[in-house]
């Protein structure tokens, strides 16, 4: 069955014994599922080929079986050419062949995917429903009532009947699995106008070679390559995200949350219990700024998936972006430490033109550029301004800032700049090196600006280790 929600959390043997009362069904007890599972798509496989066909499948029958996929699709502006040998661009393959009206390649096609990732629920709902095509009995996995779905899961479910959960958990996984299907089809062929970006990615260093950005309405994962200071996406992926939405703000609150992050470490596969997949990259949450209006919790990462499902449902971790795990490898064969990682509900597109207009528009720029000039004249009362929201804390470099400043040719380099907005403010990350060759050193230092009023402060300050 499909199991419950993830839990992110530093303490890992903590978390692998809570998890066990938490999930509807372990991880371990998944995973000895999944050769009954085969045998119970073969088995109806075998007798739904031995029913009676109908009488006469017309062309207004497979009108019906194509608009029932379609209607998930008619978001998707253009096709795109799916990536070759992955589950879900053949899934996608699969319904194209649907809305083409070729069913019985679309069934071939169906079953083979089934049977070569088993534990891929979406693909099997798709082969479960051609299948009751071709008795007559076709549902459309888009719009069908929960109960329709619910009984297609019953029967066809890649678990022994033993282990089903209660009707009642097996609807809303129902429900879960029609929203995947959704958010698959309507991503294939919608991605943003050439040259977009999201907002948050004001400025981006030559050492930033990649960037990620998560839009959970969508249940996406876009990844961007940083080449010839511009940011290109390379490509996108489905994700999960917390059973309770976005906006964490509280321990256990099972949310996912919202900002401009980092990733700190890879943790491999084999150090994690299976349930985490194949692997894991920490995020920096609770960041400074959630610090600073009291946001709790830790322990979000994005990691991979439990062997006995290809993918989570949308909603289904405990604040974690949950990957399968083939994407989840290729992240991590491709991100560096401190990668920015931002995540919204829902991301704001910028073109070139749009993202130049801002920046000439932006009076940050001259802020950083009116500090730098402080530090340089040591102009302590300005220093004073910048810093008057700071707390008095150990963390903040004031004497290795003093001591990098006082040689004539230091200066910023390697600068990086990302904004956040929501209800409780505006600020402002920015990454530099501070460097001079008299001093033979550089110093990486983080900052956090905020807005207030008309006025930008540092409010957090470190030197990135």
């Amino acid at each position: 069955m499909i199991a419950g929600g993830a839990a992110c959390l530093p303490n890992i043997e903590a978390h692998a014994q809570s998890q066990k009362s938490k999930s509807a069904v372990s991880p371990q007890k998944s995973k000895s599922a999944a050769k009954p599972a085969s045998k119970s798509a073969r088995s109806t496989s075998r007798a739904v080929a031995a029913a009676p066909k109908p009488a006469n499948r017309s062309k207004v029958a497979a009108a019906a079986a194509s608009a029932a996929v379609a209607g998930a699709g008619a978001a998707a502006v253009s096709a795109k050419p799916p990536v070759p040998n992955t589950a879900e661009a053949r899934l996608l393959s699969v319904i194209e062949l649907v809305k083409r009206e070729e069913l019985d390649a679309a069934l071939r096609a169906a079953a083979q995917l089934t049977t070569d990732v088993p534990n891929f629920r979406a693909a099997q709902l798709v082969y479960a429903d051609l299948l009751r095509f071709k008795t007559g009995r076709m549902t459309g996995w888009v719009n069908a009532p929960a109960s329709e779905v619910t009984e297609l899961l019953a029967k066809n479910a890649a678990v022994d009947q033993a282990t089903l959960a209660p009707a009642h958990e097996l609807q809303q996984q129902a429900h879960g699995l029609q929203k995947e299907l959704q958010r698959r089809v309507h991503a294939y062929g919608v991605l943003p106008a050439a040259g977009s970006v999201p907002r948050e990615f004001l400025q981006l260093s030559a050492s930033v070679r990649h960037a990620v950005a998560v839009d959970a309405s969508k249940s996406r994962l876009y990844l961007f390559a940083h080449e010839n200071g511009k940011l290109r996406l390379i490509r996108d992926f489905y994700v999960s995200i917390g059973k309770f939405g976005m906006d964490k703000s509280l321990e256990g609150d099972q949310r996912t949350p919202q900002g401009v992050y980092f990733i700190g470490r890879q943790i491999p596969g084999p150090r994690l219990p299976e349930f985490y997949g194949k692997g894991a990259l920490t995020l920096n949450y609770p960041n400074d700024w959630d610090r600073s209006v009291n946001r709790s919790g830790d322990g979000i990462w994005l990691h991979g998936s439990p062997p006995d499902q290809f993918a989570r449902l949308p909603e289904a971790s405990d604040g974690c972006i949950v990957l399968a795990n083939p994407d989840l490898i290729l992240l991590m064969q491709t991100l560096n430490t401190q990668t920015p990682v931002l995540i919204r509900d829902k991301l704001q597109w910028a073109a070139a033109p749009e993202r130049a207009q801002a920046k000439a528009g932006d009076s940050f720029a001259r802020v950083l550029d009116g500090w730098q000039q402080a530090w340089k004249s040591a102009d302590q009362q300005k220093l004073e301004k910048m810093y008057v929201g700071a707390p008095a804390a150990e963390r903040f470099p004031k004497a290795r800032l003093t001591e990098f400043f006082r040689f004539a040719d230091t200066g910023v380099q390697d600068l990086s700049v990302y904004a956040w907005k929501d209800r409780l403010g505006e600020i402002r990350i920015v990454d530099m090196r501070i460097g001079s060759r008299q001093a033979g050193r550089t110093l990486p230092l983080r900052q956090y600006w905020r807005k207030v009023g008309e006025r930008w402060e540092v409010f957090s300050e470190e030197v990135r280790g």
